[in-house]
């Protein structure tokens, strides 16, 4: 039975990590993994059983990674699905090649961290729920919003990771901020309910109707 190797796994997982970050994921093999730990590719090679473990692995440690780096909770669980989507642009402004790893083609997934939208999910549920009650409407109209800010979120980010949009972070948090703000009053959400839970300066909203 073979000796387990000195270098760890999660170091071997992070130096997969750094590749794809800074030469994206078609820099990724199990010989420049070796080169990063200056190491030899048994270990690596006897960690993963190759290439596609290694692959299979780092998605969950990337999307880990992800979590704790630019997702966080918030106040309110209005604030908190806010806050996912702005950590969403920040990593496809800051870390544009694990963006396209997780998030464009380079693996086959649906978008699972920063919007839990799975139906069957507990957790989920309640954090529908949870939101439903603070807005004053229903779980299923709470989902469609979900669904909804989702995909908008992942084109924005889609499109900053391609080079195709170029602007500030601030302008981005604000579009999406508002047109979160705008599909919620469109279902009937009060103002007064979204200044409470978004922190919005209600001194905006009375010098546009002044």
């Amino acid at each position: 039975m073979p000796s387990s190797p000195k270098i760890k796994k999660e170091d071997m997982l992070q130096a997969a990590l750094e590749l794809v970050s800074k030469n994206g994921y078609a820099a990724l093999n199990i010989k420049a993994v070796a080169r990063e730990l200056e190491c030899s590719t048994a270990p690596i090679s006897w960690q993963f059983g190759g290439m596609d473990g290694l692959r299979e692995e780092l998605i969950p440690f990337a999307e880990q990674y992800v979590e704790d780096k630019y997702y966080s909770r918030n106040e309110n669980e209005l604030a908190t699905f806010e806050q996912k989507g702005k950590g969403t642009i920040d990593l496809a402004l800051e870390n544009p090649n694990l963006f396209r790893f997780l998030y464009m083609g380079e693996r086959s997934q649906l978008l699972s961290i920063g919007f839990e939208l799975q139906t069957n999910n507990q957790d989920a549920a309640n954090v529908y729920q949870e939101m439903a009650e603070l807005l004053g409407i229903t779980p299923k109209q709470v989902m469609d919003f979900a669904m909804t800010m989702m995909v908008y979120t992942q084109g924005i980010g889609t499109l900053i990771a391609s080079g195709i949009v170029k602007d500030t972070k601030e302008s981005m948090y604000r579009m999406l901020h508002n047109t979160g703000m705008t599909y919620l009053k469109g279902l009937g959400v009060k103002d007064s309910t979204l200044w409470d839970l978004s922190g919005d300066d209600r001194s905006d909203e009375s010098s546009s109707n002044g």
